[in-house]
């Protein structure tokens, strides 16, 4: 089974095994979610960046144990190349993947937020729908149950967010099986 969450906390506090937050090259130096819980892991991804160690190209990726200071115990901060070249299918595929690639060390906890850099002018519910399609195809043919949590504390967006999950729960065709879950 996979279970789908939609929950108005924000990622740090998302009760999970690996949380998964994605940027841009251009989104150097970090800055939104993914700055926030650098900050929050005392700039340890920064480190990474100026070590040459993450970058925000695609499949630039480091796993940061979190010690604690925030409630998941890992996260995943995962580059996803040029803004220019990130189109709504692209972050679907490419979310896909990453999620994919977690699972490979038996990640049944997964919490991410939506991917919504302040330098594209791609419509929010196009963001979440690509981003939601693309983590639950990710865990399709997982032989375990996995739980996946989007966050979203913005509260206008949160709304659009409930609307995207329930669209594309409703929408999906024969397969496994999915329920999801609405954090109020």
């Amino acid at each position: 089974m996979i279970r789908l969450r939609i929950d108005p906390r924000s990622l740090e506090f998302a009760p999970c095994f690996v949380a998964l937050t994605v940027f841009a090259e251009e989104d150097l130096p970090l800055n939104g979610v993914p700055g926030r819980i650098d900050k929050l892991l005392g700039k340890e991804a920064s480190r990474q960046i100026e070590a040459g160690n993450l970058s925000g190209a695609w499949e630039s990726q480091a796993l940061l144990a979190t010690r604690g200071r925030i409630e998941p115990r890992y996260v995943l901060f995962a580059g996803l190349g040029l803004l220019r070249r990130i189109t709504v299918s692209s972050l679907s595929v490419r979310i896909e993947e990453i999620v994919q690639r977690m699972l490979k060390f038996s990640t049944r906890d997964i919490a991410m937020d939506v991917f919504h850099s302040g330098k594209s002018r791609v419509r929010y519910e196009n963001l979440a729908s690509e981003t939601l399609s693309g983590a639950v195809r990710g865990v399709e043919n997982c032989p375990y149950d996995v739980n996946i949590t989007v966050c979203e504390p913005e509260p206008s967006r949160y709304n659009e967010l409930v609307a995207v999950a329930e669209k594309n729960v409703f929408r999906r065709r024969e397969g496994r099986e999915l329920s999801v879950e609405i954090i109020v």
